[in-house]
């Protein structure tokens, strides 16, 4: 039974395997083609033409068109050479592995206070708009007995 499913099935599981590796890698040239759901890219986990990369200097990097590396990375953990970059979104948890010398030439320290400042400021983005959130749901008035009978 092994021996036949193998059989009929290796061809696939190889060309699954082989397409999971398959786009362009980290900082390599990249652009959209398509739009919602068609939309696709060039590139083995993110295109960045639609981010913007806030750079330890104050500068802003926007759209800048390269390929991304692993994605949901933490500070740390990305392969020498790249560093864990979290974008500052109030509604997504999103980070990605960048070239190191995106931002210019930096030291390993550097790099590590990076990561970790582009993460402390997702996340208090994050909670910013968690607080909001609830306090807009506390300020609702609560239905009471006779407006739920009216609407009866």
């Amino acid at each position: 039974m092994t021996g036949v499913f193998l059989r009929t099935h290796l061809p696939l599981l190889t060309l699954l395997f082989v397409l999971a590796g398959c786009g362009d890698p980290i900082g390599a040239s990249c652009d959209f083609s398509g739009s919602g759901f068609t939309a696709s890219d060039n590139c083995r986990y993110r295109c960045l033409e639609h981010r913007s990369i806030d750079c330890p200097d104050a500068t802003v990097l926007k759209g800048p068109k390269i390929c991304s590396g692993s994605m949901q990375c933490d500070p740390g953990g990305c392969p020498d050479g790249q560093v864990c970059y979290h974008v500052a979104d109030p509604f997504d948890k999103e980070s990605y592995c960048l070239p190191a010398g995106i931002c210019g030439p930096m030291s390993a320290g550097e790099l590590a206070v990076w990561e970790a400042t582009s993460r402390a400021k997702a996340e208090e983005l994050i909670g910013q708009w968690q607080a909001k959130k609830q306090k807009r749901q506390q300020t609702r008035p609560m239905p009471t007995v006779e407006a739920e009978r009216l609407t009866d």
